[in-house]
C-alpha cells in the first residue's frame, strides 16, 4: 500500500518562454533554484529531450533520479522521479503571457507505507518543499542579482597569504560557491570564442557553455586534436555550433591571420576568453624572434584583442575575460624587460610577469571600452588540476594534488564572468570565485597610470613591426 501527496504551484516570470524552457529543463541545474539540492549531474549525451537523465542528490543525504518521460519544447517538461524514499511524476507547464512566462509545478509523489504515514503526519513539509523550489525558481529567472562587491576581509586574507592561498584550494572552492546566486541568462543567441580551448580551463569552460546552447569558436594549435575535442563536445552536449580555429598564438603573423578570418567573416563576438598559455622553460625565441612567453602570455592577447574590437563592440554588453594566475601577486611589471632577457631566466617569472601585464591591459582596456559596453575583467582559477600544471610544476602538483581543484572548479568564474547578467555590470576588475579581489598584494607590485600607458605603447609598436 502506498500513500500519495500532489503538489500544484504556478508562477509567473518577466522572461521569453524559449528562456525560461532552456533554463529549467536543463535539469542538472537544480541546484540553483531548489534549495533542498546539494548537486545535479546530467547523466546522457547528446540533446535534451525524451530519455535525457539526471541524478539529483539531495541536502538530506539520498539522490533522486530523473527520466524524462515527454519533452515539449517551450510547452511542457513530464519527468519519472524514482528513489528509495519514494517515486513521483514531476509535469512543469510553460505558458506564454504578455509579459513573460507563466509556469506550473505539478508533482505526484508516492511513498511507501511507512514513509506515507511520516508524510501524513506533517502535511505542511511537502507542500513547503514544493513552494521552497518554485519560489526559488523564480528568482532565478527574475534574474536581479546584484554584482558582488569587493569585500575588506577578502583583501585582508590576500595580504596575510595564508588566508589568501586556502582560497585557491578546492576547499575555498566549496566554502565559496555556498554563496552564490543562480545563473540563468540565455545563450541561446552568444556566440564565445576561447582560445587554449583543447585541454584544461579552455576545455572545461567550453562543455559547460557548449551545454547551455552558446555557439563556440575554439582556437586551438592543433587542428587534429581541436577536431577531436569540437566532434565530442557535440556528442556530449547535443550543440552542433562548435567551429574551429587553427592558430599558433605566440607568432604573431598567425594571431593577425586569426583576426583577418573572424574580421571578414563577420560573426559578432559577444564574449572573447583569452586563456591559452604554457610555462615554458627554458627561454625560447620564436622564428619572429620575440620570447615565446611574452609573445604568447602578454602581446598575442593583446594583438588578438585589439583587433577583434570592432566584433566585440556589434551588439550591445560585449566581454572580455582574461585568464591570469594567483602567480602574479609576485610580480610587477618590468617595461625594460617584457622579454626576460636580463638576468637569469625563470620560466614561473616570466610567466608571473607576462600575467601582471595582462591584467594591466584589463584596466586599461576596461576604462577605454566603458562607453561600448564591453565588460572587460581578469581572472584566476585557483590551483586548478590541469594537464599544464602537471607537465610544467611537477613538484607543486606532487605535493598540492589533494588540494587541487578539478579543472571545471577552476573554470567557474570564466563562465560566471562569461555569463551572469550581473558579471556583465563590473569591469575592470580580479576575480576568484565570484568575487573580487585585490590586483596587488606587494608593494613593489604596484604600477601607475604612465605605466600602464607605456606598456600598451610597447606593446603597440612590436604588434606593428614588419613579421619575419
Amino acid at each position: 500500500m502506498t500513500r500519495t501527496i500532489k503538489l500544484d504551484e504556478t508562477i509567473e516570470v518577466s522572461r521569453p518562454i524559449n528562456e525560461a524552457f532552456a533554463y529549467i529543463s536543463e535539469f542538472s541545474r537544480i541546484e540553483e533554484w531548489d534549495p533542498a539540492v546539494a548537486r545535479g549531474t546530467r547523466l546522457t549525451e547528446g540533446a535534451l529531450g525524451v530519455g535525457s537523465e539526471f541524478r539529483i542528490d539531495m541536502k538530506a543525504g539520498f539522490s533522486l533520479h530523473y527520466t524524462v518521460i515527454a519533452w515539449e519544447p517551450e510547452r511542457r517538461l513530464l519527468m519519472r522521479v524514482d528513489s528509495k524514499a519514494f517515486t513521483a511524476v514531476e509535469e512543469i507547464l510553460f505558458t506564454a503571457t504578455n509579459t513573460g512566462t507563466r509556469i506550473q509545478y505539478i508533482a505526484t509523489f508516492k511513498f511507501p507505507t511507512a514513509l506515507g504515514l511520516i508524510a501524513n503526519a506533517f502535511p505542511g513539509l511537502m507542500d513547503r518543499v514544493g513552494k521552497s523550489a518554485v519560489a526559488g525558481m523564480k528568482r532565478a529567472l527574475d534574474d536581479q542579482m546584484s554584482a558582488p562587491l569587493a569585500s575588506r576581509s577578502v583583501a585582508l586574507g590576500d595580504k596575510l597569504l595564508l588566508p589568501g592561498l586556502f582560497g585557491f584550494t578546492r576547499l575555498g572552492y566549496r566554502r565559496a560557491r555556498k554563496q552564490w546566486n543562480p545563473v540563468s541568462a540565455y545563450l541561446g543567441d552568444c556566440h564565445v570564442l576561447i582560445t587554449g580551448a583543447t585541454s584544461g580551463l579552455g576545455l572545461a569552460t567550453a562543455e559547460v557553455l557548449a551545454a547551455r546552447g552558446a555557439e563556440l569558436t575554439l582556437v586551438a594549435r592543433d587542428g587534429v586534436k581541436a577536431k577531436r575535442i569540437a566532434k565530442a563536445l557535440t556528442k556530449k552536449t547535443g550543440n552542433a555550433r562548435i567551429h574551429i580555429e587553427i592558430a599558433e598564438l605566440s607568432l604573431l603573423a598567425e594571431v593577425n591571420a586569426l583576426a583577418d578570418r573572424l574580421l571578414k567573416a563577420g560573426r559578432p563576438i559577444d564574449v572573447l576568453i583569452n586563456n591559452a598559455g604554457a610555462l615554458i622553460n627554458p627561454r625560447t625565441v620564436t622564428s619572429e624572434g620575440l620570447e615565446k612567453s611574452f609573445a604568447l602570455l602578454l602581446l598575442s592577447p593583446y594583438l588578438l584583442t585589439e583587433r577583434l574590437y570592432p566584433l566585440l563592440k556589434v551588439k550591445p554588453g560585449g566581454r572580455v575575460i582574461n585568464v591570469l594566475s594567483g602567480g602574479m601577486y609576485s610580480q610587477g611589471i618590468h617595461l625594460d624587460d617584457l622579454q626576460n632577457a636580463k638576468g637569469k631566466y625563470s620560466g614561473s617569472v616570466a610567466y608571473a610577469r607576462a600575467k601582471r601585464g595582462l591584467m594591466m591591459l584589463t584596466t586599461e582596456w576596461a576604462k577605454r571600452w566603458q562607453a561600448d559596453g564591453i565588460a572587460v575583467n581578469a581572472m584566476h582559477p585557483g590551483w586548478a588540476d590541469t594537464p599544464g600544471v602537471e607537465s610544467s610544476l611537477p613538484a607543486f602538483h606532487r605535493v598540492t594534488k589533494k588540494l587541487l581543484r578539478t579543472p571545471a572548479e577552476g573554470a567557474d568564474t570564466i563562465i560566471w564572468l562569461a555569463t551572469a547578467t550581473e558579471a556583465a555590470k563590473v569591469s575592470g576588475e580580479f576575480w576568484l570565485d565570484r568575487q573580487p579581489h585585490p590586483a596587488h598584494v606587494l608593494a613593489h607590485t604596484q604600477e601607475s597610470v604612465e605605466d600602464r600607458q607605456a606598456l600598451i605603447k610597447a606593446l603597440s609598436k612590436l604588434v606593428a613591426m614588419p613579421q619575419q
